[in-house]
């Protein structure tokens, strides 16, 4: 069985809304989808309620019921195995540590992210953003997981 030696949460992938769980192992990297924007697509649906009074109600309802899933996500994530974990989503994906080609986490003015270029994925990299808090931890795991590709912090003076 493989064993999880790390795991960063609340990444957030090409959407803002769409949030995942990377579980780092001794062979690869898991990224588990916690939250997808499309889990809330009926809280976002126009009806007389928000025609009236606007979308303050409707927001409410989306931001209580997004953290309810993201919690439900992370406790059933526990009794899972890695490759169960996999397929508990269809977006979820693994990265297999012998396809990186390099890992870079930028710092930009308002954003972070981090970045693998991977040699078998159709768009040849895969982009994961953080909130600034995060980019010390982030180094600190893909340091002591990858160091071999690990290029760095890198800046941008930019968004």
């Amino acid at each position: 069985m493989e064993d999880i030696i790390e795991v960063l949460q609340g990444l957030t992938g090409e959407t803002r809304d769409t949030i995942y769980d990377l579980f780092f192992t001794g062979k690869r990297i898991i990224a588990a989808i916690v939250l997808h924007h499309s889990d809330l697509t009926k809280y976002w649906e126009p009806n007389l309620l928000t025609r009236l009074l606007g979308g303050g109600f409707k927001y409410q309802e989306a931001k209580m019921r997004s953290a309810a899933l993201v919690n439900e996500r992370r406790v059933a994530f526990k009794s899972k195995s890695l490759d169960e974990i996999l397929t508990m989503h269809r977006a979820n994906t693994e990265i297999s540590y012998n396809n990186i080609a390099s890992v870079i986490v930028r710092k930009r003015l308002l954003t972070a992210s981090l970045e693998f270029k991977v040699q078998d994925h159709p768009e040849k990299k895969m982009t994961f953003f953080m909130r600034r808090g995060q980019v010390d931890e982030v180094q600190r795991v893909i340091g002591k997981i990858l160091p071999k590709v690990f290029l760095g912090l890198g800046y941008e003076s930019l968004f």
